[in-house]
């Protein structure tokens, strides 16, 4: 069964671990509005107080995590935007509408009706300049990487050009965008921080802007960003879109401690938490009632396999150690059974995801894994890798545990380091066993679950895979046109992943939203992101 945000009260949460076969279709939660209509908020939407961790910078090309990109999102609109309802279809933004002929030529009919926030229009030649000084090397954005499909990025970068070449404001209203080769999924990478438009002032200093950016969204800020402490904004009337935002303020209190912010949610504090801390996830019921709501989410966990290693160079070895991994057990005993066990490497949130795609190769079967890994020549030794300090390892151990008991694998070692150091190793391919790994959507797209992580030489690719087949397939799904022709050749790669198994999917991680009496309507996306712009306030 798919399910996109849909969600359900933990019911029995504490008495028992919720099982792993709980689907999140029903409706639940959500205090007293539930059965009763839709809540009544009080006159000009109020006000509503939800937490946040502190962003790394609020640049829109500079914005790679979720700190920074929640803040954002409210801030600016795209050129399209995703409605992450049952369909998780994209719908206009500043673009009203787009099309091409053959998918390497994009022309974008641009609303004449946006402005930033200082009064600005936003115009075709906004997105030119926004995304010329993105793209620029001297200005070290990391989400420039997003722009390579369009064409004349690499020269930009090869400093043989200062423009991009395929962004042309053909006139005020009137984008358009060439790419390198045919790719039917831009309009829904468009929605990605990346592409967000910036006004001419803030290229003037751009340190300076981010302490309070002039965006084009639902919401303006209210004074500056005080690091460590809020960043506080105001609706902002005069965004044209068809979704306003209903609360008239918007107060983010910034904690660096999700513990600190569950009881301040408690104590009336504090309106919204979507980070629930692991520990306090079998005791929501005892502290919440129904005030909390389950959501699924485009995060993958995974441990990957270095198939640069003779040791894992046999896909038959790598499938043996997927199926020797009861994941259901694991997700019991871990996690109170309140994360999704994966047998997919597309997030069963997005519509091209299939529950089961993996088959028995994700199914537990000890006798088999333990055959099929002799067969193989499987080592006898392993080591694994994880970032530490973040509670990986207890997981990582049981995986370990696992395979100890069911391939005989005579010792395990663990090697468990500090995230940046972990990474230096990952990008060195100076990894010499499986290692664990997490990857969320940026945008709702199958390309992007795939392409950046496994396609050969791809910057996330930590793996080495390397599969003419597999790049062949996202080569051909990346050519065809949005919809069912492109759906069924993302999966067929999907299923090529799956049985060359580069990496082993273990869970697709649920979040939990708690809330306070004051609000309703608290609803998660799939980016792991609560819908603060459509919270309803009760009270003030």
């Amino acid at each position: 069964m798919r399910t996109t945000n849909h969600r359900r009260r933990g019911a029995g949460m504490a008495a028992a671990g919720m099982s792993a076969a709980l689907v999140l279709s029903a409706c639940g939660g959500g205090g007293d509005g539930g059965d009763d209509g839709e809540a009544e908020a009080v006159d000009g939407g109020g006000t509503v107080s939800a937490h946040n961790c502190e962003p790394q910078n609020l640049q829109p090309g500079n914005s790679t995590e979720n700190c920074g990109s929640r803040i954002l999102d409210q801030l600016y609109t795209g050129l399209t935007q995703v409605d992450y309802s049952d369909d998780v279809e994209v719908v206009p933004g500043v673009a009203e509408s787009w099309e091409s002929d053959d998918n390497v030529t994009w022309t974008l009919e641009l609303s004449d009706e946006y402005t930033f926030h200082n009064g600005d229009p936003v115009d075709a030649n906004t997105f030119v300049e926004s995304w010329n000084w993105v793209v620029d090397p001297d200005n070290a954005q990391q989400g420039a990487s997003f722009f390579d499909k369009i064409a004349g990025f690499q020269d930009v970068v090869d400093g043989d050009a200062d423009e991009l070449e395929g962004v042309t404001a053909v006139d005020d209203h009137t984008l358009e965008i060439e790419l390198e080769e045919p790719f039917g999924q831009l309009p829904q990478m468009l929605t990605y921080s990346a592409f967000y438009p910036m006004p001419s002032e803030a290229f003037e200093d751009m340190d300076a802007f981010q302490d309070a950016p002039i965006g084009n969204g639902r919401y303006e800020m209210d004074g500056e960003w005080v690091r460590d402490t809020e960043i506080n904004m105001n609706r902002y009337e005069d965004w044209p879109g068809e979704d306003p935002g209903k609360p008239e303020r918007i107060e983010w209190q910034i904690y660096s401690d999700t513990n600190t912010a569950y009881q301040d949610v408690q104590a009336g504090n504090l309106d919204l938490l979507g980070e629930v801390p692991p520990n306090r996830i079998e005791n929501l019921e005892d502290d919440f009632g129904d005030n909390f709501e389950r959501y699924q989410t485009s995060r993958f966990v995974y441990m990957g396999l270095p198939t640069y290693d003779d040791d894992f160079a046999d896909a038959d070895m790598r499938r043996a150690l997927s199926m020797a991994l009861d994941r259901d057990e694991l997700n019991e005993e871990l996690f109170d059974g309140t994360y999704t066990p994966a047998r997919s490497i597309l997030p069963p949130t997005i519509p091209q995801g299939r529950e089961d795609a993996c088959g028995e190769n994700c199914e537990f079967d000890a006798d088999a894994a333990a055959e099929l890994y002799e067969e193989a020549g499987g080592p006898s030794e392993l080591t694994l890798w994880t970032d530490t300090g973040v509670g990986n390892e207890e997981y990582v151990e049981a995986l370990a545990n696992q395979w100890q008991q069911n391939l005989g694998i005579d010792s395990v070692d663990f090697e468990m380091l500090e995230f940046a150091q972990y990474l230096d190793l990952l990008e060195e391919e100076d990894i010499g066993g499986p290692y664990r790994l997490g990857w969320l959507l940026a945008y709702p797209s199958p390309q992007y679950a795939m392409e950046p992580l496994y396609t050969s030489g791809a910057p996330s690719n930590r793996a080495g895979y390397a599969s003419e087949e597999f790049d062949s397939k996202i080569d051909e799904a990346n050519r065809a046109d949005e919809g069912e022709e492109a759906d069924g050749l993302y999966q067929e790669a999907e299923d090529i992943l799956l049985e060359d198994m580069p990496v082993i999917p273990l869970w697709f991680q649920d979040y939990f939203v708690v809330h306070s009496d004051r609000v309703e309507d608290a609803e998660m996306d799939l980016r792991t992101y609560i819908t603060v712009d459509q919270v309803t306030v009760t009270e003030e």
